[in-house]
């Protein structure tokens, strides 16, 4: 892979990280103005900034993946472990107007099989089926592919989602 196409994905790592820092900086300024404030808008206010340094982190520890992707493999797609951690990320072409039972096959199809290479090599087995190890990106790719990240992790011997149902149905609401 060229130094070029790495070097977006490290701005990519830098952005995220500036934009981390941003929403942390507003937070705290936003606690301190309501610091002492007990009304139900600064709490929501507070929860809102909360929310925001949330979606900021994920969106930072996703651009940091597709960097090792990068680094490691080649590609802005594929698998990575350390320390009984599975992250990543993989594009599906899920057609307009699936089913859900559908849209699972398709990931299934698209997953499953380096998924288990991975469990196998972890030496443990998959707790759940590949869908349930991913959590949809907003938005598609420029060939019009829904990303969707891949995260999990082990648990004795069995490799665990790591992606809540809430943070998923949140997604896709």
């Amino acid at each position: 892979m060229s130094s070029i196409d790495l070097s977006q994905y490290e701005a990519d790592v830098a952005a995220a990280e500036a934009e981390v820092t941003r929403i942390r900086e507003e937070n705290a300024e936003l606690a301190e103005k309501y610091r002492g404030v007990p009304a139900e808008d600064a709490r929501e206010i507070l929860r809102r900034g909360a929310a925001s340094l949330a979606a900021a982190r994920d969106r930072c520890e996703a651009a940091r993946v597709a960097l090792k992707l990068a680094q490691t493999t080649g590609s802005p797609h594929g698998l990575l472990t350390k320390d009984g951690v599975v992250a990543g990320s993989v594009a599906v072409t899920i057609p307009a107007g699936s089913s859900s039972g559908e849209r699972a096959r398709l990931v299934e199809e698209a997953l499953s099989a380096e998924l288990t290479v991975v469990a196998r090599d972890l030496g443990v087995v998959l707790a759940a089926p590949a869908d349930r190890y991913t959590r949809e990106r907003p938005g598609r790719d420029a060939e019009g592919r829904t990303i969707l990240d891949v995260s999990g992790h082990v648990e004795g011997d069995l490799l665990m989602p790591a992606v809540s149902k809430a943070a998923k149905n949140a997604r896709r609401s």
